[in-house]
């Protein structure tokens, strides 16, 4: 099964995509968040190129079907990126110690956004939220 992105048409700086049943869907999910930010700091991208990758990785390996990512790109005075991966596991992440082989992703992420989690029956959402203080982060103008 291959994933479907999308632009939500309401949202136009709204962007998502089903990865449950796609073998590459940390690549997918890297892929649309590397499309997405084009333009932009370069080192915001990288920033939630790595979260990104590092959330989905969890969902798929943790979590149950289906596995939704997006990602929304706010302009303006409350400038941000904000990743969501959705799950339907009720189980709630666990942050293991740095230092555990392959047992970072949340700490990672922790370390470079905002991360909260949604409870949302009959699973969940993790949010990482990247506020967008510095103009010079934010793409140029057309």
């Amino acid at each position: 099964m291959s994933p479907e992105c999308t632009a939500d048409p309401s949202r136009e700086q709204q962007w998502s995509c089903r990865l449950d049943g796609d073998p590459y869907a940390v690549v997918t999910a890297r892929s649309l968040a590397t499309a997405v930010l084009l333009g932009w700091n370069a080192d915001l991208v990288e920033d939630v190129v790595l979260v990104t990758s590092e959330l989905v990785t969890n969902a798929i390996a943790h979590a149950a079907a289906p596995v939704t990512f997006a990602l929304t790109a706010r302009k303006g005075v409350k400038a941000a990126i904000v990743i969501d991966v959705t799950d339907a596991s009720p189980d709630l992440p666990v942050q293991d110690l740095p230092g555990e082989v392959g047992h970072f992703g949340l700490w990672i992420a922790e370390e470079l956004a905002r991360v909260t989690v949604h409870p949302a029956p009959p699973g969940k959402t993790v949010r990482a939220t990247f506020d967008v203080r510095d103009a010079s982060l934010l793409p140029p103008a057309p």
